[in-house]
C-alpha cells in the first residue's frame, strides 16, 4: 500500500505534537538531593535526627536507615519514618551520648516508579576517625537494588506482554475484519482463534499471579528464606504495584468470562460479538496497568508520560498480536481453497492489516521519541551511547526498524499478490517483534541514569605561571578511591616542597555539601591519599597547593564517577 497524503499528515502531526509537549527530563529513580548531616559533613556535636530529602515521593513500604558508629555499634534509635506531609523525606533519630568519630549511613527505599533504591555515605562528629567498622559491607553510592530477581520479573513482564499482545491482536484480527469475511460465517468461527486466545490468556495470567511474590522480594530486598505472607500483605497495601496487581486480578477474572461468552454458541451472535469487544476493552485495561508502573510513574508530567507509554504498548501489542493471528489463523482458512486463490486470501488480509499498521507505526515512533527524552538523562545522546539502558534501547530501535522494513516488503508483495502462501519473512517479523517485547520488559527494570564505569581519571592542567598540575583518581567509582597529585615547574622539574595539599570536592548534580581531602606532605613529589566517594555523578575537584615559599597553585578538575 502506498502512503497517501492523509497518512503522512497524521504521522507528521503526531511527531510534531510529541515535540511540542516534550517535558524536561525527570529522573526515573529517586535520589538524594539533600542530606542532614550531609555527605562527609563534620558536625561539632551529635545531631538528634538524620534526614534524607529525595527528588520525588517514596512509597511507604520497605524503607530503612541504619547508622553505624565508629566501633561498629548501632547509632540510630530504630525509629525510621517517612514524613506524612512530605513523602519525599526519610528520617530517623539518633541515640544519645554518641562520641566523636566517623559514622556510616546505610539506607534503602522504594521510589515512585516501584524500583528499590539504596545507598550509603559517611559523616563525622568532631574529628574523623577513618572508615567505620563494617563500611566495606555497605552498598556505596545511590543505585538500584534488586539483584537477579529483577531479571526474573522482566521475564514475567515479557510473558504478560506476549500474552496480552496475542489476545489483543487476535481480537482485532477477528473484530476489525482483518480476517477475510468470506471465509467464515461469523468472526468467532475462524479456526485456531479460540485455542490461541486461551493459550495466551493462560500464559499472561500465570505470569501476572506470580509477579506479586516476585515483586515483594524485589522491593523488600529480603532473601528467599526471609519471605513471609506479612511482607506480601505489606506490598499489597502499601505499594503502588500491590494496588495495580489487585486490579489485574479483577481484570483477569472478568476476561475469562468474556472470552467464554464470546465463543458460547448458545448465545446470540450479537451477544458473542459484544462479549468479544468486552474482552478487547479488558485487555486494554490490563495494558494500562503496566503503563502505570515503572518509569512513567516517576515522570514530572506523570499523566502525559503514562498516556504516551500506554499508546506505545497498544501500538506494539496490536502489531505483534495481529501478525501472530495471521500466521496461526490464515493457513487453515486458505488451505480449503485452490492454490490459485490462496494468495488473495493471504495478501488481502495483509493489505487490510497495513491500513491499521500505518497508525501503529506512527504511534510507536512518536511515543518512543517522547519516552526516550523523558527517561534518559541529559545529554540524551550521551546517555544513549554510555548507559546499559541506552544500549538496550538502541537494540530495540534497530529491531523496530528491521520490523518496519519487513512490513514494507510485505505490503509491497501484497499489492502484487503473486505468491499463494505466506512469506517466511512474516514469521521472521513476528520473531523480531517478540524480541522487541523482551527488550521492553528489560527496560522496565533498568535504571536509565547510571553510566557505565568511566575508568580511572587522569588530567593535566597548566597554571598561569606555566606549572603543570596532574590529578589522578582511581578507580573512579563509588567507594574507596586513591587521589594522587603531581606538580611540575615550567622547566619540567618535579615540585617536592609542598607544605599543604587540599582537594575540595563538590557534587555538581545535587546538593551534597562540600568536603575536603587533605593529602600529607612529603619530599618525594608524589602526593597520595585514600578517600571515600559515596555518590556517582559529576564532581568538581578544586586542587589547592601551597609551597614552602608560600606560593599557591590552584586548578579545578571535573570527574564523572560511576557505580562499581
Amino acid at each position: 500500500m502506498r502512503l497517501g497524503k492523509r497518512h503522512w499528515t497524521v504521522m507528521v502531526s503526531l511527531l510534531l505534537l510529541c515535540c511540542l509537549v516534550m517535558p524536561q527530563w525527570a529522573s526515573a529513580h529517586a535520589y538524594i538531593v539533600k542530606a542532614s548531616p550531609g555527605e562527609n559533613e563534620q558536625v561539632a556535636t551529635a545531631p538528634e535526627r538524620l534526614t534524607l530529602e529525595f527528588n520525588e515521593s517514596l512509597q511507604t513500604a520497605f524503607y530503612d536507615i541504619k547508622i553505624t558508629a565508629p566501633d561498629g555499634t548501632q547509632a540510630d534509635d530504630g525509629n525510621v519514618q517517612i514524613d506524612a506531609e512530605r513523602p519525599h523525606i526519610l528520617e530517623t533519630g539518633l541515640r544519645t551520648g554518641l562520641g566523636n568519630g566517623t559514622y556510616a549511613v546505610s539506607w534503602k527505599a522504594v521510589s515512585a516508579d516501584g524500583h528499590p533504591i539504596q545507598g550509603a555515605y559517611v559523616f563525622h562528629i568532631g574529628e574523623p576517625s577513618g572508615s567505620p567498622a563494617g563500611l566495606a559491607d555497605l552498598t556505596s553510592g545511590t543505585g538500584q537494588a534488586g539483584g537477579p530477581i529483577k531479571w526474573i520479573l522482566s521475564l514475567t513482564d515479557w510473558i504478560q506482554y506476549l500474552g496480552l499482545s496475542v489476545i489483543l491482536g487476535t481480537l482485532a484480527f477477528l473484530l476489525f475484519r482483518i480476517a477475510p469475511a468470506s471465509m467464515a460465517r461469523e468472526p468467532m468461527e475462524v479456526p485456531g482463534s479460540y485455542k490461541l486466545l486461551w493459550i495466551s490468556y493462560a500464559a499472561a495470567s500465570v505470569a501476572a499471579i506470580i509477579s506479586l511474590p516476585l515483586n515483594t522480594l524485589y522491593e523488600s530486598g529480603v532473601s528467599l528464606n526471609e519471605f513471609s505472607w506479612g511482607l506480601m500483605g505489606s506490598a499489597l497495601k502499601l505499594t503502588s504495584f500491590g494496588l495495580i496487581w489487585m486490579a489485574q486480578m479483577l481484570i483477569l477474572m472478568l476476561l475469562a468470562v468474556t472470552i467464554l461468552s464470546g465463543y458460547d454458541r448458545d448465545r446470540s451472535l450479537k451477544i458473542r460479538i459484544w462479549s468479544s469487544y468486552g474482552s478487547l476493552v479488558l485487555v486494554l485495561g490490563w495494558l494500562l496497568t503496566h503503563a502505570m508502573t515503572g518509569h512513567p510513574a516517576a515522570a514530572e508530567q506523570r499523566g502525559l508520560a503514562i498516556t504516551m507509554d500506554y499508546v506505545h504498548l497498544i501500538a506494539a501489542a496490536f502489531w505483534i498480536g495481529a501478525l501472530t493471528a495471521m500466521a496461526v489463523c490464515l493457513p487453515p482458512l486458505a488451505d480449503k481453497l485452490p492454490p490459485k486463490v490462496r494468495g488473495e486470501v493471504y495478501w488481502g488480509a495483509i493489505r487490510r492489516f497495513a491500513a491499521w499498521g500505518i497508525g501503529a507505526v506512527a504511534a510507536l515512533v512518536a511515543t518512543g521519541i517522547y519516552s526516550s527524552l523523558v527517561i534518559l538523562p541529559e545529554p540524551v545522546l550521551t546517555s544513549l551511547f554510555t548507559t546499559t539502558y541506552g544500549y538496550v534501547l538502541l537494540a530495540k530501535i534497530v529491531l523496530l526498524l528491521v520490523m518496519i522494513a519487513f512490513a514494507w516488503r510485505h505490503a509491497r508483495t501484497a499489492r502484487q499478490g503473486k505468491d499463494n502462501r505466506l512469506a517466511g519473512s512474516l514469521k521472521a517479523e513476528l520473531a523480531i517483534g517478540a524480541v522487541v517485547l523482551a527488550l521492553a520488559a528489560v527496560l522496565t527494570h533498568l535504571s536509565p541514569g547510571q553510566p557505565e564505569a568511566a575508568g580511572p581519571f587522569k588530567e593535566v592542567q597548566t597554571t598561569e605561571d606555566g606549572s603543570a598540575i596532574t590529578l589522578q583518581v582511581s578507580p573512579n567509582v563509588t567507594g574507596e578511591n586513591q587521589f594522587e597529585v603531581g606538580v611540575k615547574r615550567p622547566d619540567g622539574s618535579i615540585v617536592n616542597d609542598l607544605e599543604q595539599i587540599t582537594l575540595t570536592l563538590t557534587h555538581l548534580d545535587m546538593d551534597m555539601g562540600i568536603y575536603e581531602v587533605t593529602i600529607p606532605k612529603n619530599d618525594t613529589g608524589v602526593y597520595q591519599a585514600e578517600e571515600y566517594i559515596s555518590m556517582p555523578g559529576r564532581w568538581s575537584i578544586k586542587v589547592h597547593l601551597l609551597t614552602r615559599s608560600l606560593d599557591s597553585l590552584d586548578a579545578e578538575f571535573e570527574i564523572d564517577t560511576a557505580n562499581p
